[in-house]
């Protein structure tokens, strides 16, 4: 039986983190393979977690993660590196499991141990980082938008600049509201591929977030992962002939 206050590891490719103890509940974030996190509450099978990467909290499914011994834990925090490639592939005692990119494996010893369980990443790769952040925002380009979603089947507005800036090892908020209280402000003549802008809606309040790219072309999460055009007020979507957000905001954490 988990217990509050153990480490635990997710030994799924993709696993729904909820709102609340019950399948019904809405899908807050997901946790991805091999990602970390704490145990804050239990309630029958559900146990309510905090992730390692950026401390949101949740409910998932205990059947779905393992407990992690503490040492194992920091060590994870510290030799693990995010997947580049679109799938891999990790042998584990009850199959293969497919890994998605932005999941969380060794960067040079394929073989690991969790507790019992032995792991293998078949064919690892050496994850070398590209310097242009573009040729990582755009492996995500068309990815449908999925309101929790954190992959490129299925993701949101911040999920992808977390997911996008993680490859750097920039740990930013979930939420776009929170992300947008990190970084530097600059102004729309000032900004350069990498800033982040952020948009309100009628309250003020932020809800939406993308990443400037090359000549105030903007990557961001409506409907899929797409691209549009940054102005001085907003984004102005070229199929729709109109400007769909509202400037609030642009942030620059890449210097």
């Amino acid at each position: 039986m988990m217990q509050v206050g153990q480490y635990v590891f997710c030994s799924e490719s993709i696993v729904p983190v909820r709102s609340d103890f019950k399948d019904q509940a809405e899908i807050v974030t997901q946790l991805l393979f091999g990602e970390v996190g704490t145990i804050l509450a239990t309630h029958y099978q559900w146990i309510k977690i905090k992730s390692a990467h950026d401390h949101y909290e949740g409910w998932i499914d205990q059947k779905q993660v393992l407990i992690l011994p503490e040492t194992t834990y920091y060590s994870i925090l510290k030799t693990f590196k995010r997947q580049f490639s679109r799938l891999s592939i990790v042998k584990s005692s009850w199959g293969d499991i497919h890994t998605v990119m932005g999941s969380f494996l060794p960067n040079e010893e394929p073989i690991f141990e969790i507790g019992q369980y032995t792991f293998e990443v078949v064919n690892p790769e050496k994850i070398s980082i590209p310097e242009d952040i573009s040729k990582i925002a755009l492996e995500y380009n068309n990815a449908p938008y999925l309101w929790g979603g954190r992959t490129t089947f299925g993701i949101d507005c911040s999920g992808f600049t977390q997911a996008v800036y993680r490859f750097y090892e920039i740990e930013l908020p979930r939420d776009a509201s929170q992300q947008e209280k990190i970084g530097t402000e600059v102004k729309f003549e000032e900004i350069k591929k990498g800033d982040i802008a952020y948009f309100h809606n009628e309250k003020g309040n932020v809800t939406h977030v993308g990443i400037v790219l090359d000549n105030f072309s903007f990557i961001h999460a409506s409907g899929r992962i797409r691209i549009d055009r940054l102005t001085s007020t907003g984004i102005f979507n070229d199929e729709m002939k109109k400007e769909a957000h509202q400037l609030h905001s642009i942030k620059r954490i890449l210097t």
